[in-house]
């Protein structure tokens, strides 16, 4: 079998799925409650707070969690998670009839768009489970100034926030920002929101690229070590643009505040050099995969001296 086949990816795809429904469901029911538990403690913890500042630190875990979820996952690309993890487990996932990109691609798709869900899906079933939660409580306290929630004009809009408002449009209101924005007023747009968006976008795959080659590459310790090199990385360009004055986006204070007013040299760099990265990164993943055999290192899935 050379040629690609939908139909066989998707069986393949199925079958990861059948096989780890029962950790999606353990990741799923962790991702809820540690939800659910984390935004309850901030609200005890944090009882003087307003409304407003206590949705917005909810809001501000989720920013954190669901992209810090997706790299651990992709990072155990070829791991226990994915039930690929053991000798017994790589023999019959290699013995499967299909060609090496449909097991390959089945696998991202796995751990990037299946996982993800399942990463979202408890985000927002975690933040119910908050919102019924207070607002019972609420319900229940003889304290008159539970249930009447801050009045605060936001946006110049005069908008009613409540301790079980919802915080799932705030988090994917951030995470969304540039695709929303596109959607919405795509024929406004000007070259500086275009460079913002093209540039956030090269940098997502280029990371999810980098995070995928480590969870292929390392059979121990994926996430740390990939984690700290894809750091290193970002603190050796960051240095880089302090040393030589450069800049990704021209900012300028306005008023109370700095906003991006020029698209800088690096950003262009970083368009052209990304991808190139990216698709690096992807190419020798898949020739990693390629070479998978039963018996491989103890630390890598790709012996160097053997080849």
């Amino acid at each position: 079998m050379n040629s690609f086949s939908f139909n066989r990816f998707w069986k393949m795809l199925r079958w990861l799925i059948s096989m780890n429904r029962v950790i999606l469901l353990g990741f799923l029911v962790g991702v809820t409650f540690a939800v659910f538990l984390t935004q309850l403690m901030t609200f005890v913890f944090s009882p003087s707070e307003d409304v407003l500042s206590y949705l917005l630190n909810c809001a501000g875990f989720g920013d954190f969690m669901i992209p810090f979820c997706m790299a651990v996952l992709v990072s155990l690309l070829f791991s226990n998670y994915t039930s690929i993890g053991s000798k017994q487990q790589r023999g019959t996932f290699l013995m499967i009839p299909a060609t090496n990109m449909e097991k390959f691609l089945a696998l991202i798709v796995h751990v990037t768009v299946v996982s993800g869900l399942c990463a979202i899906v408890g985000y927002i079933i975690g933040d119910c489970l908050r919102m019924a939660s207070l607002w019972i409580w609420a319900q229940l306290s003889s304290d008159p100034e539970a249930t009447t929630g801050v009045m605060w004009k936001y946006d110049a809009v005069n908008r009613i926030y409540y301790l079980w408002t919802s915080t799932v449009p705030m988090v994917f209101g951030k995470l969304t920002l540039h695709l929303i924005t596109m959607w919405s007023s795509v024929i406004y747009w000007n070259w500086l929101e275009w460079a913002s968006w093209i540039v956030t976008v090269v940098t997502v795959v280029w990371t999810h690229s980098l995070f995928t080659l480590g969870g292929t590459l390392l059979r121990k310790y994926t996430f740390v070590i990939t984690g700290v090199v894809w750091l290193a990385i970002v603190l050796l360009f960051l240095g880089f643009l302090s040393h030589f004055d450069l800049s990704v986006f021209i900012k300028s204070w306005n008023v109370d505040h700095y906003e991006y007013t020029e698209v800088g040299s690096m950003a262009y760099v970083l368009m052209l050099i990304l991808p190139l990265l990216s698709y690096f990164n992807y190419r020798a993943s898949f020739h990693i995969f390629k070479g998978f055999q039963l018996i491989t290192n103890k630390w890598t899935n790709y012996d160097i001296l053997k080849r």
